[in-house]
């Protein structure tokens, strides 16, 4: 659903809400500090001057560019002598800075009249109600991923690498994946037969960056091309701002391709969703059943040409982990 203004404006009630707190926090430390600092409190006195100072002396019609050039200078020296005042008295150097939740935006959710990229998480949360990937995620991330699941015995074709030792190769390239999510972006294709651990690699991948501030929006296929249907043939302008989302969002998961009803409808929509995400830096994260040959027949040549061609792909092998485990009860 798209976001109705009683959820846009219950949003904004939670950045006031977080703005407010911030300040009480403020409030409160500068109190204590000035307590224990008298001279602190001379000293933003006189940050303050320098401040009005610099404007004073443009409208007195001074150099502009040196006038800046002072003030930041005076303005430098005055924090590195509070931050000093701070420690020596046992606080930290930031003890005085707003606790923000996003430090990106400073609680506003805006930046440079942007929506921030946690106002877009907080939307998403919200549209595609993802109470339910929140709980998931509780459950499958990197702290519960488990080699020992894989057996070191299974081998396929010709390959002398086992199940668990490319699943050690492919959790540290995920880890790999998340730690440079924020410079390099990046695509993933996750191959596999069923039960094998894409689903479980990909939430974990997604919690990671979820706790960085990264927007990440999850979709089966089926569920994927669901939305698209809804927003072309029906017109349903409930999942206009949803649609919006798939194409904005910092990462797409995109779960099982391949296991949806395929036409030519799907082909289309798929390759203007890859196409424009590698266009806009957008990150995607596919995982299928399908080999090469597969994708190939089933979707087209661009489509797997450019999957191969900018998506690092990630394998994993073995039997399938939840039979195991129903098994192994």
């Amino acid at each position: 659903m798209a976001l109705s203004n009683e959820q846009y404006d219950a949003l904004m009630r939670q950045y006031n809400h977080k703005q407010a707190r911030n300040n009480q926090i403020v409030s409160y430390r500068t109190d204590e500090v000035y307590s224990a600092i008298p001279a602190l409190s001379q000293l933003d006195e006189e940050v303050s001057k320098v401040s009005i100072s610099s404007i004073t002396a443009i409208f007195e019609g001074q150099d502009i560019a040196e006038a800046a050039a002072n003030s930041k200078r005076k303005l430098a020296a005055l924090k590195e002598k509070r931050a000093a005042m701070l420690e020596a008295a046992g606080f930290p150097a930031d003890y005085l800075e707003p606790p923000y939740d996003c430090p990106d935006c400073k609680d506003t959710g805006f930046i440079n009249g942007k929506r921030c990229h946690c106002f877009k998480q907080a939307a998403i949360n919200i549209v595609y109600k993802q109470s339910n990937i929140s709980t998931i995620l509780s459950k499958e991330n990197f702290d519960r991923f488990n080699l020992n699941v894989y057996d070191d015995n299974y081998f396929e074709g010709n390959s002398d690498v086992s199940a668990r030792a490319t699943a050690q190769i492919a959790l540290e390239r995920a880890q790999n994946f998340v730690q440079n999510f924020k410079t390099n972006g990046g695509n993933l294709l996750l191959l596999g037969q069923t039960g094998c651990g894409k689903t479980f690699l990909s939430n974990c991948i997604a919690k990671a960056l979820l706790d960085q501030g990264v927007s990440v929006i999850y979709f089966t296929a089926f569920e994927l091309f669901k939305v698209f249907e809804e927003q072309t043939f029906k017109k349903n302008s409930s999942v206009e701002e949803l649609n919006d989302q798939i194409f904005d969002c910092d990462l797409l998961i995109i779960d099982d391709l391949g296991t949806e009803f395929q036409n030519s409808f799907t082909t289309a929509r798929l390759f203007q969703c890859l196409n424009e995400r590698l266009l806009q830096n957008k990150s995607t994260i596919i995982s299928t059943n399908l080999s090469f040959e597969d994708m190939r027949d089933t979707y087209s040549e661009r489509i797997t040409s450019r999957v191969f061609s900018y998506y690092e792909a990630i394998k994993l092998i073995g039997e399938d982990i939840r039979i195991k485990k129903v098994i192994n009860k």
